[in-house]
C-alpha cells in the first residue's frame, strides 16, 4: 500500500480527543484519521447512490423506509 504524509490542522481539543480514542483503540492517530476519512468517503458515496435513486424514482417513503429498517441486520 503506497501512502501520503498529510499536514492538517484540526482544533485542539479535536486533536486531543482524536489522539484519546486512536490510543484507546490501539491504534496510530494516522490510522485513526485514515479509518474516519475512509467511512467519511463511504457515507458521501451512499448519499450520492441514493439522491441518484430519489432523482430517478421519486423521494423514498416512509413506508419505504420502515421496510429496509426491518430487513437491515441489527
Amino acid at each position: 500500500m503506497s501512502v501520503e504524509k498529510l499536514s492538517i490542522s484540526v482544533e485542539r481539543e479535536l486533536a486531543a480527543q482524536a489522539r484519546a480514542a486512536a490510543k484507546s483503540r490501539g491504534t496510530t492517530l494516522s490510522a485513526y484519521v485514515a479509518d474516519a476519512v475512509a467511512r467519511r468517503l463511504s457515507l458521501e458515496a451512499g448519499r450520492r447512490v441514493l439522491a441518484a435513486w430519489e432523482a430517478e424514482h421519486g423521494p423514498i417513503t416512509e413506508r419505504g423506509r420502515a421496510a429496509v429498517g426491518r430487513s437491515w441486520p441489527a
